[in-house]
């Protein structure tokens, strides 16, 4: 069984560190973020977040994303696994909140920028990340758990980025809060 549990587990990390090496642009498409979140809660809570108590405050108004709905399933998947390993003790708890900001913006090549309006918030209630850490916890290899490979927030940050959008963590209130920005669908332009 450990032999077997070690092999699938070096097999999930050389699948990850492929994810890197991968540099094709990102098929963008219409997503709808609310059902790919609750796609990801679903697997969750049948899984490795059985014991976590989630909450959503969805926007009901909240345009679709461009993306890929597997890739932002994954990013969703990663960050909620993290909160769910922090999590101790039998009150854990995850909220997962969407809203639509239409003032967030950031520099491209260039003179550009890009419109980031579509918001969302995972927050949970475990220990939190090191100070010491937060600034690096999207640089490869860095982790603060022992069987931790340290892959996983950066393959976040790599396919946020490739959807154009922003992730940033803030751990400053002792809530561990991961916001993902991320852009509207436009048709007409293809994304």
């Amino acid at each position: 069984e450990l032999i077997e549990a070690e092999t699938r587990r070096i097999g999930n990390l050389i699948d990850r560190v492929e994810h890197f090496g991968d540099d094709r642009p990102t098929a963008l498409s219409a997503v709808n973020i609310h059902d790919v979140l609750d796609r990801t809660v679903r697997g969750a809570q049948a899984g490795f977040a059985s014991h976590i108590a989630f909450s959503v405050e969805y926007d009901p108004s909240l345009p679709e994303a461009a993306g890929d709905a597997d890739q932002l399933l994954q990013v969703f998947q990663n960050i909620i696994k993290n909160a769910a390993e922090s999590i101790t003790g039998a009150h854990g708890k995850i909220k997962l909140r969407t809203s639509y900001n239409s003032g967030v913006k950031f520099a491209v090549g260039g003179n550009r920028t890009q419109n980031v309006p579509l918001q969302i918030a995972i927050t949970d209630n475990g220990s939190g990340i090191p100070e010491a850490m937060i600034s690096e916890i999207f640089d490869p290899f860095v982790t603060s758990k022992s069987n931790g490979s340290g892959l996983g927030l950066p393959l976040v940050s790599k396919i946020i980025a490739g959807h154009g959008g922003l992730v940033e963590c803030d751990s400053t209130t002792g809530r561990p809060t991961f916001t993902i920005r991320l852009p509207v669908w436009r048709p007409q332009s293809g994304n």
